[in-house]
């Protein structure tokens, strides 16, 4: 239950080198751009994303991929997250998991190769309604009734949702179906118990990095807002709830990478750890969110102030896979058992 975390200089490179290219590919500006246009991304910055190798971080060699493991991607989601990445890197993420876990050797032979070269944009889609980046998808790794299988997107008749978090667009599939050479070897319920974990901990990952760049923002702020000739950061009532998200925000990091050591290591515990990193996840982001708006004061409460960006992400992304309580529920069976 507490694998020795495994971070070295390669991790690190990829941390600096992912922070410098969405600082310099994405400011808060032209994401707000971005998030009011009709598509909500930029076409090209899926194939920046490509020749970066990050569409196959996770995916083998042999398929084109890097080869990489749950640390490094949890390094490159944690960045993407404190810059919400108006990509749906992480619905293609999960896909390519899916196929790579769950996959036939010709499927993935056939399909992985054209996802990580951009080529083709792959979403997940585990439920008809919701499915992130479904409108640009060629196509979908979606559950078919018992059943995952690589559908034509347009087969789908994918129409756009009202979404709240317009830096994270989503789709829902009118009509799914699959013929047997387009399905899955492996069964629904078997290929979701091998990418829940991955999920879990791609999720947290993303939402650990929002949750530091919220306090970054809010500590920015009340350093330099002033009131009765002081820094409003040097009084204890905001002093304390910032100290809180600092607090939870090292927490939940931990966690991550606790799981992503654990998942790399093939640790029976991995997917506890998964779960738990989710968990916090859902509550630290939002708690950190609502006290960035509360601290930015009056203007805090328009939809000028960043921080709105952050709230919208993390009440969207917190029901995915399962929200806190969901996670706390299969983890109190799994440690204690099931409730009489």
């Amino acid at each position: 239950m507490n694998p020795a975390v495994r971070c070295d200089e390669e991790h690190a490179l990829l941390r600096t080198e992912a922070r410098r290219w969405l600082d310099e590919r994405f400011p808060i500006a032209r994401v707000r751009a971005l998030a009011e246009s009709d598509s909500g991304e930029d076409a090209a910055d899926w194939q920046e994303l490509a020749a970066l190798g990050w569409l196959g971080l996770c995916v083998p060699e042999k398929h084109g991929g890097a080869g990489l493991g749950a640390v490094h991607l949890a390094v490159l989601l944690e960045e993407t997250g404190r810059r919400l990445l108006p990509c749906p890197l992480l619905s293609s993420t999960l896909a390519a998991l899916v196929l790579v876990q769950s996959g036939s050797e010709e499927q993935r032979a056939r399909w992985l190769p054209p996802l990580v070269s951009g080529e083709s944009r792959f979403a997940l889609a585990t439920e008809p309604r919701h499915v992130w980046g479904a409108a640009l998808a060629d196509r979908l790794v979606a559950r078919v009734g018992e059943d995952f299988a690589v559908l034509d997107a347009r087969a789908t008749g994918v129409e756009p949702e009202v979404v709240l978090d317009r830096t994270r667009r989503a789709g829902r599939l009118g009509r799914v179906s699959a013929g047997p050479g387009e399905k899955l070897p492996a069964s629904a319920g078997e290929a979701l118990a091998r990418l829940t974990p991955w999920a879990c901990l791609a999720l947290a990952a993303e939402m650990a990095g929002g949750a530091d760049a919220l306090l970054t923002l809010t500590s920015a702020y009340t350093a330099t807002r002033e009131q009765f000739g002081k820094p409003i950061g040097s009084f204890q009532a905001v002093k304390h709830p910032l100290v809180n998200v600092l607090i939870g925000v090292e927490g939940l990091r931990s966690l991550v990478y606790a799981a992503a050591t654990a998942l790399d290591a093939g640790d029976p515990d991995a997917e506890t750890l998964a779960r738990m990193a989710k968990a916090k996840a859902c509550d630290v982001y939002v708690f950190a969110a609502s006290r960035a708006v509360q601290l930015h004061g009056g203007f805090g409460f328009t939809l000028d102030c960043d921080a709105h960006l952050y709230l919208k992400r993390a009440q969207t992304t917190r029901p995915t896979f399962g929200d806190a309580m969901h996670q706390r529920r299969w983890l109190a069976e799994k440690l204690l058992g099931p409730a009489p």
